[in-house]
């Protein structure tokens, strides 16, 4: 999904754009398929008792998977960033903000505390950049290839450049500030659906 230039955009007109890793829910999917894969098959093959106990362990990995994969994620609009991880939210406004860390995460500095994002966009590989670049050199003569680009790697434009691109615009007074104060909240709900998971699992595994 492409989100560089979009979410500041976005932004500016009140609209929140999401940022996530990449991967981040299509491993979810794949898990969630085989768990429901893995019960069908002991349900089809009359394995009622091995199926019941199985179950509260597939759903409490549904659970974790949903909490660590599916939900996390960094929304960005035009009165600051919304950190969503697993079993918390931050809303942090553009105000609070001391700097922000884009490397292998992305952490905002915000009211003398540290915000890890767990769904920002990692930084793209560099192999994998490399190897895209070989790609697109290749496709092309030689002959009409410029000298500085023969010998430079291409910079990659991610969700990453739109989180800080966002922050930036909003410093000069571009975008509407909000609270002046980070708001953290838990996710109730969630936190009893995995109690009641884990006390199933308990359960199963007492008798």
């Amino acid at each position: 999904m492409k989100l560089y230039g979009n979410s500041v955009a976005k932004a500016e007109e009140g609209q929140a754009a999401t940022h996530r890793a990449p991967s981040a829910r299509a491993v979810a999917a794949a898990v969630w398929l085989l768990a429901a894969g893995t019960l069908s098959w002991l349900l089809v093959g009359g394995a009622t008792r091995a199926a019941g106990e199985a179950a509260p362990w597939l759903i409490l990995l549904s659970w974790f998977v949903y909490v660590a994969q599916w939900r996390p994620c960094l929304r960005v609009d035009g009165c600051g960033f919304e950190v969503i991880n697993g079993l918390r939210d931050h809303r942090i406004p553009f105000r609070t903000i001391e700097d922000i860390e884009v490397r292998f995460t992305t952490v905002i500095l915000a009211a003398g505390k540290k915000y890890v994002s767990w769904g920002a966009p990692t930084p793209p590989p560099a192999l994998g950049a490399g190897f895209q670049h070989l790609s697109d050199l290749k496709s092309r003569p030689y002959s009409i290839l410029p000298s500085n680009e023969r010998i430079s790697q291409p910079v990659a434009k991610t969700g990453r450049d739109a989180v800080v691109a966002a922050w930036h615009d909003a410093r000069p007074g571009g975008i509407t500030p909000g609270r002046d104060r980070v708001t953290s909240t838990w996710n109730k709900p969630l936190i009893a659906v995995g109690v009641l998971a884990v006390l199933a699992v308990v359960i199963t595994a007492s008798f």
